[in-house]
């Protein structure tokens, strides 16, 4: 991509986008927690210098809370092997603000310490902007996660001799065509680890002088540390525990509309089995969809709020609460995990850390593990229709053994690929000498 022609396009999009802002939640969000950056990370670093850390930080950028889970494991590692590195997360949007957040309340409640030591925006990809930046932070090296290539950044911290690398990298073959345009600022990383073969096959195919491997997701890594980390069962817990469960999770209203020949049999049909229904956004109107559907069909779903108040042994459940779905997989054998029939399927991992067997919709090709899970045939599959849905659904539900070698077909996919954070370390070490 022409640097002139991006710095233009990127100018005249901020430009308008700060006209729009007030009219734009998400958007406004983002531009306010810009302001004060600088002065911020001049602050932090100061603190670190008190503290005995290092004043040049190892930099690792993301650009949501999905990332931020990719990003974590990485700086743990970074702190295991170097408690004098300091190190400074950066995120792009407002869900990466939130993520950030809850990570440390979540830390502060464990008593367990951040493995990064200062949080922030990225500042926009402008040239005044981001040299005022570099030259605040002087990195040590600036880890990329994922896809976050800012030409600008990259640009920047490459003439002023800083090492970038792109780790835990996920190029599906939707974005081939982007990788042109992308390849200038591929060629300057010292090194891209990918998720996986066929990402750094495609990067080679484009370009076979790029210094790439398959080193694997450090979201694995987390998913299982935060199952190992699970505070005790909740009280409500025993009354999941009495029939088998089946969740339906991140759902949306597409995904809903394919479960419902499935979730009719289920709540008519097994009465061994219960249902949660998560949806992916707690929306009145979504729940109320729910419940009048379930009405006609002689379904009486519940909200899960009214559960926590009076628990039952085998109402089926509606999620109007955030954050509770990886308390539920602890119960669950079985799980549909949504997106899959909108656009984009949701986090597989977690249920594979409970060793669920999982069902998905055809969507899938945004998740490095759903597409990998299916080609192997490791505890996933992948339908395309809603009576596709019910046939494979029901297979599981008729033959526990068969369901119970899909689980742990699951779990194993995990736990077989653990330590690549430490495998990334190592690159930037080798480099450092």
């Amino acid at each position: 991509m022409n640097l002139t022609l991006y710095r233009t396009i990127y100018f005249l999009f901020w430009t308008l986008s700060s006209l729009a802002a007030p009219l734009h939640k998400k958007l406004n969000l983002g531009l306010k927690g810009r302001r004060g950056g600088l002065k911020r990370i001049q602050m932090a670093k100061e603190s670190w210098v008190r503290g005995g850390l290092s004043v040049e930080p190892y930099w690792f950028h993301f650009a949501s809370a999905g990332e931020l889970e990719q990003a974590i494991p990485m700086a743990e590692e970074f702190k295991l092997q170097n408690p004098n590195c300091s190190i400074l997360f950066t995120y792009f949007s407002p869900s990466g603000a939130k993520g950030v957040f809850l990570e440390k309340n979540r830390r502060e409640k464990a008593h367990k310490s951040l493995p990064w030591d200062h949080s922030d925006y990225l500042p926009l990809d402008l040239p005044l902007t981001v040299s005022k930046w570099i030259k605040a932070v002087s990195p040590k090296a600036l880890i990329l996660i994922n896809r976050e290539l800012w030409p600008e950044l990259i640009t920047q911290c490459h003439k002023a001799q800083i090492p970038l690398f792109l780790f835990s990298a996920f190029f599906p073959a939707t974005k081939t065509k982007m990788l042109d345009l992308w390849l200038p600022y591929l060629k300057v990383l010292k090194h891209i680890g990918t998720v996986g073969e066929s990402s750094t096959e495609l990067l080679r195919r484009v370009d076979s002088s790029l210094s790439i491997s398959s080193i694997g997701d450090t979201r694995i890594e987390r998913v299982l540390e935060r199952k190992a980390l699970q505070s005790a069962p909740p009280a409500w817990g025993t009354f999941l525990s009495i029939k088998n469960l089946f969740i339906g999770a991140s759902l949306w209203p597409e995904d809903f509309e394919a479960l419902k020949p499935s979730l009719k049999k289920i709540a008519l049909e097994f009465g061994q089995w219960r249902i949660c229904l998560v949806p992916h956004e707690p929306e009145e109107a979504f729940i109320s969809q729910i419940k009048h559907w379930g009405q006609e069909q002689g379904i009486s779903f519940r909200r899960f709020s009214h559960f926590l108040q009076t628990p039952d042994e085998d109402s089926p459940l509606i999620m109007d609460q955030v954050g509770l779905l990886a308390e539920l997989y602890r119960y669950s054998s079985l799980a549909f995990v949504g997106g899959s029939f909108k656009a984009k399927v949701h986090n597989v991992l977690e249920p594979a850390a409970y060793g669920n067997a999982i069902i998905v919709g055809p969507y899938i090709q945004n998740s490095f593990e759903a597409t990998e899970m299916a080609r192997l045939h490791q505890g996933l599959k992948s339908v395309t229709s809603p009576e596709e849905a019910q046939e494979e659904i029901l297979k599981r539900i008729n033959d526990t053994s068969f369901l119970k070698r899909e689980g742990e077909a699951a779990h194993q996919y995990l736990t077989a690929r653990r330590g690549s954070a430490h495998q990334y370390y190592q690159k930037v070490r080798l480099y450092f000498g």
